[in-house]
């Protein structure tokens, strides 16, 4: 978490619900044990401490929308089932869904903290 705080003035993340995701998918215990959270208190700390700032993305944004938005055009795909892993936009991109979706966090990141400024 240190090298991080010293290498960017701003953290993304996805405000996740670990309470909801160790008894919704009945992870449990180990959904907790992973350290996430404990990383994130840590990480948060030492942004504070150089003047940094961690940004928390709304769940709700991250969970509904941050998969099916293109981010190269800002198209949203009605459907999109969890089995594809590639998301295809009309516009022509193409990527892994999960990329897509973190670049989606990190443009609304970027959104809130352009607010707050």
């Amino acid at each position: 978490s240190a090298s991080l705080a010293e290498s960017f003035d701003a953290i993304c993340v996805e405000d996740l619900n670990l309470k909801g995701m160790a008894g919704g998918f009945h992870l449990g215990k180990g959904v907790h044990d992973n350290g996430y959270g404990l990383f994130l208190s840590m990480l948060e700390y030492k942004l504070e401490e150089r003047g940094k700032y961690l940004i928390k993305v709304d769940r709700y944004f991250a969970s509904s929308i941050r998969s099916k938005i293109c981010s190269a055009c800002g198209k949203k795909k009605e459907k999109l089932s969890l089995s594809e892993r590639i998301y295809y936009c009309e516009c022509g991109h193409r990527m892994d869904r999960d990329v897509n979706a973190e670049v989606n966090i990190m443009n609304e990141g970027k959104r809130i903290f352009a607010e707050c400024a």
